[in-house]
C-alpha cells in the first residue's frame, strides 16, 4: 500500500475508546493553535439529499482526549458541498498545539432511529437525525455501525502549530459509502470512505467529458480517480477497504454555456498533491480509457483532464 493511500485511509468502528471527556479549553499559559474543519462530499447517483447530523468532535492530541460539543448540532446536506466546496464545522477553534493521533466526528446515526422523520421535502435538511432521501422522495434512516459509541473515527495524524492555524477538510465519498444490506431495510448503512486532508496540500481536478460519452443511454456518468499505477476497477463492496478502490469519485454534470451549448463537466476537490489515474465510467464496471489517464495534482492548483 503506497504512502498516499495510507494518508487517505481512515479507520472507524474502533472498539475500546477511552471515555469521552468534557469540552476543555487550554490551561492558562499553555501553547495553543487554531483548528478549522470542514466536510465535503464525493456525490452519489439517485439521491436528492444526504443529511448528516454532527453533534461533537473529539480530538486525541498531546494530552487526554477532549470533546468539542457542537451546540446546536450541525446538520449538513453533503450533496450541497461537492467538488471543491465544503461546509464548515469548526472555524479557528482554539486547541492545544501539537501532534494529534486521531479525530472523531460524532454523528446521530443509530440503527432503527427516526432519521428523516419530519423532513418537509424541500431543499433543507429539516428532518430528525441522519438520513438519505432517494430520487422520488423516499427517506431512509442512515446507520453508522458503532456510530453511537465511536462515531466516525479518523486516524490520519495531523499537527496544530503553536500560535498558528491548521485547516482541514474531511471529504466523504458517498459513492463508496452508501449500502443497503439485506435485512436492514428501511435503514441504509453509511460506511464512510473519508479523506482527511490539509487544505494547503491539496489541489483540484476538473475536465470536460464528450457529449457522446456522457449521454450514452442509461449512463450514470461518473469519473473515478485512482492512485498512480492502479488500473481502473470497480468499487469493492466489502467491509474492508480495498487499496485499489478509487481515492475519489465525481458525477458528470450538465453545463449550459453562454452560447447555449450543452457541455458535460466534472470536478474533484481536495486531492493531495501527487500522481493519479483518472477514468470515465457509466456503470462503475467498464472504464474509458481502460488503463486510465494520468493526472498530476499540484497543491493550490487546478489540473485539467478531458475525456474527448
Amino acid at each position: 500500500m503506497n504512502s498516499k493511500r495510507m494518508q487517505y485511509l481512515l479507520a472507524f468502528f474502533a472498539a475500546g475508546l477511552l471515555p469521552l471527556g468534557g469540552c476543555s479549553g487550554s490551561d492558562s499559559g499553555a501553547e495553543t493553535g487554531l483548528l478549522s474543519l470542514s466536510v465535503s462530499d464525493g456525490p452519489i447517483h439517485d439521491a436528492e439529499k444526504v443529511c448528516i447530523t454532527f453533534d461533537e468532535i473529539e480530538l486525541k492530541g498531546p494530552g487526554a482526549p477532549f470533546v468539542i460539543e457542537l451546540d446546536p448540532a450541525e446538520k449538513v446536506n453533503l450533496l450541497d458541498f461537492q467538488g471543491n466546496n465544503a461546509a464548515p464545522l469548526l472555524f479557528d477553534e482554539e486547541v492545544p498545539a501539537g501532534n494529534y493521533q486521531w479525530m472523531r466526528l460524532g454523528v446521530d446515526a443509530v440503527l432503527g432511529s427516526n432519521g428523516g422523520l419530519g423532513d418537509s421535502g424541500g431543499a433543507m435538511c429539516d428532518g430528525d437525525g441522519s438520513y438519505i432521501v432517494m430520487t422520488g422522495g423516499t427517506a431512509h434512516n442512515l446507520y453508522v455501525p458503532s456510530g453511537a459509541e465511536t462515531g466516525l473515527k479518523l486516524v490520519s495524524g495531523f499537527t496544530v502549530p503553536v500560535n498558528g492555524s491548521a485547516d482541514f477538510t474531511a471529504e466523504f465519498d458517498l459513492m463508496q459509502s452508501i449500502t443497503s444490506p439485506p435485512g436492514l431495510d428501511p435503514d441504509v448503512v453509511l460506511r464512510p470512505t473519508i479523506r482527511l486532508v490539509n487544505n494547503v496540500e491539496v489541489g483540484t481536478l476538473t475536465g470536460q467529458v464528450a457529449n457522446e460519452l456522457a449521454t450514452t443511454e442509461s449512463c450514470a456518468a461518473s469519473v473515478y480517480v485512482f492512485d498512480d499505477g492502479v488500473t481502473p476497477n470497480a468499487i469493492d463492496d466489502g467491509d474492508v477497504v480495498d487499496p485499489d478502490d478509487p481515492v475519489a469519485t465525481a458525477l458528470v454534470a450538465e453545463l449550459l454555456t453562454d452560447e447555449a451549448i450543452t457541455e458535460y463537466h466534472y470536478t474533484v476537490g481536495f486531492l493531495l498533491a501527487g500522481d493519479y489515474e483518472v477514468a470515465f465510467t457509466c456503470d462503475g464496471e467498464i472504464f474509458e480509457p481502460a488503463a486510465g489517464k494520468s493526472a498530476t495534482i499540484s497543491a493550490q492548483a487546478l489540473t485539467t483532464v478531458d475525456f474527448p
